[in-house]
């Protein structure tokens, strides 16, 4: 009998030290997600962020950039209700980097607009996204600025 409630406690101890260390994961999970969001909210509310210094892991990361981003949606003919969306950051004259989500079962033609630095001279490129897919785009164009993306193409 003493046996048996011996292994029965210890068999608790072991089941409350997973449940303690399960917790305490969990905490600083939620205190790492609570961090990272801070920056998001200061920059949506006019203010510059600060280099984040720790990640959801404890270990270093990069910089966050202060560049806004931008975001656009192309209505999909099919099935209804459903877009291809778009986003891109607005801090550099040299390259642009376009994220999109198509969730169109088609392909999507989408006209990416450029301004020039001199605010003169405007271009245009074009971006076909195949149906259902989701990636990145990168365009360098010296001295130009994505300012919209619009349909077709």
């Amino acid at each position: 009998m003493l046996t048996f409630l011996r292994q029965y406690f210890d068999w608790q101890l072991e089941r409350d030290m997973r449940i303690a260390t399960l917790a305490g994961a969990a905490a600083s999970v939620g205190i790492a997600l609570t961090m990272l969001s801070a920056p998001a909210s200061a920059t949506a509310q006019g203010g510059t962020t600060a280099p984040q210094a720790v990640s959801a892991a404890g270990a270093a990361t990069s910089a966050v950039d202060a560049q806004a981003v931008k975001r656009a949606s192309i209505k999909c003919t099919s099935p209804r209700g459903k877009k291809t969306n778009y986003s891109w950051g607005t801090g550099s004259w040299n390259s642009t980097t376009v994220y999109f989500n198509n969730h169109c079962s088609h392909k999507v033609k989408a006209k990416l607009h450029f301004k020039s630095q001199s605010g003169r001279e405007n271009a245009t490129k074009c971006l076909n996204t195949n149906g259902g897919t989701n990636g990145k785009k990168k365009f360098s164009m010296t001295r130009y600025q994505l300012v919209k993306i619009t349909k077709g193409c």
